[in-house]
């Protein structure tokens, strides 16, 4: 591989040069490495936004055409098309940060990540599977820059990768763990309100006013928390990742929006009971379902800042500086003129 000391090119730059900013460098290997990020490129547009390789309501679509159908009908995976802009946009705040200065080197290593991902898409294809389409996207991407730019750039880069897997919906798991984490509330929320004094009772997924005060209160599939955890866990990564400056730190935040989504969860249907008591069923259930997830979610990110917070406090120096003794240096006695 060729030095940056190899002759430059001279004459004028052209038109296109002096337009956008971009030339060919004398490097062969530079060259190499941007005309295969261009057939990439390509190859991943016609792969994931041109073959029709899904179907949605018995109507093909693309990879991103199906994402699209779940992204922007209704509010469940709301946040699923910020993924690959938050993405881009962390890739290129590394690159300013870390990566301008760091040579590119070939990893062959990338080539077989390269080859796995198209391993994915084939099953995925053949399975019918989208979920497994988009998923070989995310595979791809890691691997095109540990091939095209070696081992530094791809340790640098993982996060923005791997945060790609917040753009898939996770459905799925609403016949898995749904019913389960309904139970969970139910429960919970009850035991809550017979604690502060209303006396309710359980029958499977339903709370139930033994003295009338308010219709049953189904906690539907909706109600599971699932699609709002995997929001707090796509912002809580997020923070963690920029303002963290320990891995377990990043981690520990991580895991933490799990405890925190389900409370959340817990309060929202807490509350909602107590409104149909005090204030009247048709409040709690159009009004205050509706626009309580937004507050208890807003709570839920503001505990996560403060939990943030409290990690990055040096305790250590924090208590040397409490506990340290002040002890005020003596006075010098003035002396008088003879």
């Amino acid at each position: 591989m060729r030095g940056s000391d190899s002759p430059q090119a001279s004459g004028p730059p052209s038109a296109f040069s002096r337009l956008s900013g971009l030339h060919l460098s004398n490097d062969p290997e530079t060259n190499k490495r941007l005309i295969l990020a261009g057939i990439g490129f390509l190859l991943v547009f016609y792969a994931y936004f041109v073959s029709k390789t899904c179907e949605q309501r018995a109507v093909p679509v693309s990879v991103f055409g199906w994402l699209a159908g779940y992204w922007f009908t209704g509010e469940d995976y709301a946040h699923g098309p910020f993924a690959p802009l938050v993405s881009l946009g962390l890739g290129i705040w590394i690159w300013k940060k870390k990566l301008r200065s760091v040579p590119m080197r070939t990893s062959w290593v990338g080539l077989g990540t390269v080859v796995l991902a198209v391993l994915i898409y084939w099953v995925g294809a053949k399975a019918a599977n989208p979920r497994l389409l988009a998923g070989s996207l995310v595979v791809l991407v890691f691997g095109l820059v540990l091939y095209l730019a070696g081992w530094r750039w791809a340790r640098a880069l993982w996060f923005p990768c791997a945060f790609l897997l917040f753009m898939i919906p996770v459905n799925f798991l609403d016949e898995r763990l749904a019913f389960p984490l309904r139970m969970f509330a139910t429960t919970l929320s009850t035991g809550f309100l017979n604690l502060f004094g209303m006396d309710v009772y359980q029958n499977g997924t339903s709370i139930i006013s033994r003295l009338g005060r308010f219709q049953p209160l189904g906690v539907e599939d909706p109600c599971s928390g699932i699609r709002s955890m995997v929001a707090l866990m796509a912002l809580t990564s997020l923070y963690g990742f920029v303002t963290m400056d320990k891995t377990w730190k990043k981690w520990l935040l991580f895991f933490s929006s799990i405890p925190l989504a389900v409370l959340g969860n817990l309060a929202r249907i807490t509350t909602i009971a107590f409104v149909a008591q005090g204030f009247g069923q048709d409040l709690a259930m159009r009004i205050y379902h509706d626009y309580s997830g937004y507050i208890f979610f807003s709570l839920a990110i503001l505990c996560m800042i403060g939990l943030g917070a409290s990690l990055n406090v040096h305790y250590r120096e924090l208590i040397h500086r409490w506990t340290r003794e002040e002890v005020p240096l003596p006075v010098p006695p003035r002396r008088t003129a003879k």
